[in-house]
């Protein structure tokens, strides 16, 4: 069942309705599981939402979903980022960048791997979409909307991405980074020329230090039902999977307080956030997307393998959130037709509805167990 016509844009902010935002956590490489999901919603045009907070490669993810461009994120995941000229620990020691996103970004560049901006602008409409970065002096997390000019959409997406220490310093948004695009309020005449730092001096880092999961954030910009798409295990709770490999590289590569610093302020933020989906106010609905299996890829080093099975997790995972939101929709249109109908009209429609259920649920089961058997012949 198509959901909407992808080619044409959905505006469906309205002040008088609580807003539906979609979250996409980071993760580096694990990242391709969210990339499974959107192409599985892509793949039925499903985008019902009205706000996108991407982080890291969360950001990038829902950039190529607004795109349309299904299976992009995967194949530059699987390629791109497996490229040796991508990641090199040995880079380090001479002061250079570990993990090269100038590089990487350049790459995207090109005819074919290059991102549709124009589309995703266009079918963004009136919508919300906010790129998570780190204030490289304050600290701070902040919230860029893209212009929809794509160099500047691209180096937010680079500054979203760029890890302290692996991308040293970060990356300078100036001169695109002005009130709007920070969605602070404008600064008052009488603070300039008072020797205050302005957002346009400054560098930015991966949003994952100061907002790894905004869930917060969705809710106090008005949305009342917020979708995560996680990229750890259901039961995670101490640490993101990226903070284990970037504490193993500072060991290895010597002491650097200031990145502890910023491992140390990761972790009190995302404790916040976890503590928050766990204990929510009484006026909104959160649904985390998990895997339904271990993960096997990691922040950066995964084979390819590992990329194509996460893959395949996640695009199961988005069409198993599909097949429960028909499910609830299907309850809710019941109660109105049981309000309305009569006893037989409205068991004749139940009888159906559960039909057209159980046949989508079996052929989902056919799909998976095609799927391993694939797998095992491989093998």
């Amino acid at each position: 069942m198509k959901f909407l016509n992808v080619s044409a844009p959905i505006a469906l902010n309205n002040t008088a309705q609580p807003k539906l935002a979609l979250i996409a956590e980071g993760g580096g490489q694990r990242g391709i599981f969210t990339a499974g999901v959107l192409d599985a919603w892509l793949e039925e045009g499903y985008d019902p939402f009205d706000m996108f907070i991407g982080t890291s490669a969360g950001s990038q993810n829902l950039t190529s979903y607004l795109a349309r461009q299904k299976g992009y994120a995967k194949r530059l995941i699987r390629g791109l980022s497996r490229n040796k000229r991508f990641f090199q620990l040995g880079r380090g020691l001479v002061g250079k960048h570990i993990v090269d996103l100038d590089w990487y970004f350049d790459k995207t560049t090109e005819a074919n791997r290059a991102i549709d901006f124009a589309t995703a602008k266009q079918s963004l409409g009136e919508r919300e979409l906010l790129i998570t970065a780190t204030n490289s002096r304050d600290r701070a997390p902040y919230f860029l909307s893209p212009t929809g000019e794509s160099h500047q959409w691209r180096e937010l997406l680079k500054a979203s991405s760029a890890l302290p220490f692996l991308y040293k310093q970060g990356v300078k948004l100036t001169p695109w980074l002005d009130a709007r695009a920070a969605n602070e309020s404008s600064a008052p005449d009488d603070t300039i020329g008072l020797g205050k730092v302005q957002p346009q001096a400054d560098f930015y880092l991966d949003g994952g230090l100061a907002a790894p999961l905004p869930v917060r954030e969705a809710y106090n910009r008005g949305a009342r039902k917020i979708v995560v798409i996680r990229t750890v295990n259901a039961h995670f709770q101490a640490q993101s999977a990226w903070v284990h490999k970037l504490r193993s590289l500072v060991c290895v590569s010597g002491y650097c307080p200031k990145t502890i610093d910023y491992l140390v302020q990761h972790e009190k933020a995302y404790q916040q956030e976890l503590a928050f989906i766990a204990n929510p106010p009484s006026d909104v609905e959160i649904v985390q997307i998990f895997a339904d299996e271990k993960l096997q890829s990691k922040l950066l080093g995964s084979t390819d393998n590992d990329l194509k099975h996460d893959h395949k997790v996640g695009v199961a995972a988005g069409k198993a959130y599909l097949l429960q939101h028909n499910v609830t929709e299907q309850n809710k249109r019941s109660e109105i037709i049981k309000d309305d109908s009569t006893p037989s009209a409205f068991n004749e429609y139940q009888s159906i509805t559960s039909a057209l259920v159980a046949k989508q649920l079996a052929s989902n089961q056919l799909s998976r167990q095609q799927s391993a058997a694939s797998q095992r012949l491989s093998a």
